[in-house]
């Protein structure tokens, strides 16, 4: 998971809990967006001007703490105190308790603290749900982390901390907070097999934030899972030349990742157009509208020829039914399944990106003039890299040499597929 800044609001409890418990009448505290402070009757209570705002929004942020004067000075008027900022802090706490009773606005010798606990401040109860959820998204368990992710964000209700404009940095914190708990909601999501609900949200997301390489990866997760693996690359294009052009660097880890994986149509993916594990794959294999009837003998030892060799071919002459039989066999295989017609290809040079089509494995990246662009064997060699696979190779008698040139370095280089 990635880092996290620290958090803004103590999840200690009070130093009187008795006392809180009687003194703060069920009091609930929003700062998450204009501040605001329900009452135990769920009606908003009146605060009055925005130096109180500020004030309160300041001692919610730390609940239960002391708060120095010096920072609530700073956070209510700036760089440009008033005169005798001493005597001004005080009328505003003044202020504050007359609105919510003076027990809850405490004085001490250091500053001063809001009598409350802090699962009654939605930007700590926010922490928390996050938290949790993404201990539960690392623990294998993304319904319940979903469910408390969700949660959490749901708090929200505009800019943190409205109502304390100069508090800049702790509102700053929060919104990092809420963009990772907004990816881990995400990655949920993605891992319960919710791709296509979130390419919109994720489209808007990258845009908001376009250095933000994790997002980028999972928009790309999203958009193949959706069966738009062209687009899926389109991102990762996109994602190279911003991050070249803004900071002259490559794409990072996750990116360069999921970017492979989509070459590799790796499973692990979530595919809706590569099913995951556990399921089989049957590109290219069309339904036949008649039955196949005597030929059982020669099922089987195809069939047994395929479980004993990763290389089996089938030869014959023009309209024998090798193409039939090839595809009856296919059909009953375990694994992942790829058959590619060659009859209409002319040229040996463009075998591999036959095979690369039949695949669905399209190049949607716009290389830059110094880069040149990755030729179809090694880009095939790439996506089939661990992956266990069945290529059938139909009609290729016309394309011999370039057929089994291909053949000899997928068998070599991807040790799960198998050609015939």
């Amino acid at each position: 998971m990635p880092s996290r800044s620290p958090p803004v609001c103590s999840t200690r409890s009070s130093r009187h809990p008795r006392r809180r418990a009687r003194d703060n009448r069920g009091m609930r505290f929003q700062i998450l967006g204009p501040t605001t402070v329900l009452g135990e009757d769920g009606e908003q209570v009146a605060l009055g001007g925005p130096r109180v705002r500020a004030l309160l929004t300041l001692l919610a942020l730390h609940a239960g703490r002391i708060v120095g004067a010096e920072r609530l000075v700073a956070g209510m008027y700036g760089p440009r105190p008033p005169e005798g900022e001493a005597n001004a802090l005080q009328s505003q706490v003044s202020r504050l308790r007359r609105v919510l009773g003076r027990h809850l606005v405490e004085f001490h010798p250091a500053g001063y603290r809001l009598v409350a606990d802090p699962q009654d401040v939605d930007a700590c109860r926010f922490e928390q749900l996050a938290q949790a959820g993404t201990q539960a998204l690392a623990g294998g368990d993304p319904e319940r982390a979903a469910a408390l992710l969700r949660e959490a964000l749901d708090l929200w209700r505009g800019t943190p901390l409205a109502d304390a404009p100069h508090a800049v940095a702790a509102a700053t914190a929060l919104e990092e907070l809420r963009l990772s708990a907004t990816e881990d909601r995400v990655q949920a999501d993605l891992d319960l097999g919710r791709h296509r609900e979130l390419v919109a949200e994720l489209s808007q997301l990258a845009a908001a934030h376009p250095l933000r390489e994790r997002l980028r990866a999972q928009l790309m997760r999203a958009l193949y899972g959706s069966g738009r693996q062209a687009e899926a690359l389109a991102v990762y294009d996109e994602a190279r030349k911003l991050l070249d052009d803004e900071l002259g660097v490559e794409p990072g880890v996750e990116v360069a990742a999921a970017h492979l994986a989509v070459l590799r149509a790796d499973p692990a993916l979530g595919s809706s157009a590569v099913p995951a594990s556990g399921h089989s794959s049957r590109q290219g294999l069309r339904a036949q509208l008649t039955s196949f009837v005597g030929r059982a003998d020669e099922l089987q030892q195809v069939a047994a020829r395929l479980r004993e060799h990763r290389l089996v071919t089938l030869i014959g002459p023009g309209g024998a039914g090798k193409t039939r039989l090839a595809i009856e066999v296919a059909s009953q295989e375990a694994g992942d399944v790829c058959f590619v017609p060659l009859a209409q290809v002319s040229d040996g040079a463009d075998v591999p990106a036959a095979v690369l089509a039949a695949l669905d494995i399209r190049d949607a990246v716009t290389h830059a003039s110094d880069r040149p662009a990755v030729d179809p064997a090694t880009r095939l060699v790439t996506a089939l890299a661990g992956r266990r696979l069945l290529l059938v190779l139909d009609n290729c008698e016309h394309l011999i040499a370039a057929t089994a040139e291909l053949t000899d370095l997928l068998l070599a280089s991807s040790p799960g597929c198998g050609c015939w």
